[in-house]
């Protein structure tokens, strides 16, 4: 099986790991008020990537406010879901 298989038979876990990460983010030290709403957005695998320099799959998170898209959260993983990096956008 490959890893693009694997992702997409296991898509929720990988959603529920980003949320995990992202619960454990202190929201208020990035001076926004707590969003209404995380909706999971997109999975993809990173071959070749500026920042990210080793093969991994990226877990996009929308984070909303009031229905409106207030920011993004990005949380990239290896293939055993272990812990690459982290990345918070508020727009």
């Amino acid at each position: 099986m490959d890893l693009n298989e694997f992702v997409v038979g296991n898509k929720n876990e990988y959603y529920n790991l980003a949320n995990e990460y992202f619960n454990n983010i202190i929201v208020e030290d990035y001076e926004h008020e707590k969003f209404n709403a995380v909706i999971s957005k997109s999975i993809s695998i990173l071959i070749d990537h500026d920042f990210i320099l080793t093969p991994c799959v990226e877990i996009r998170l929308n984070l909303l406010q009031d229905q409106k898209e207030v920011g993004s959260y990005f949380l990239y993983v290896n293939k055993d879901k272990e812990f690459i990096d982290e990345f918070l956008i508020i727009y």
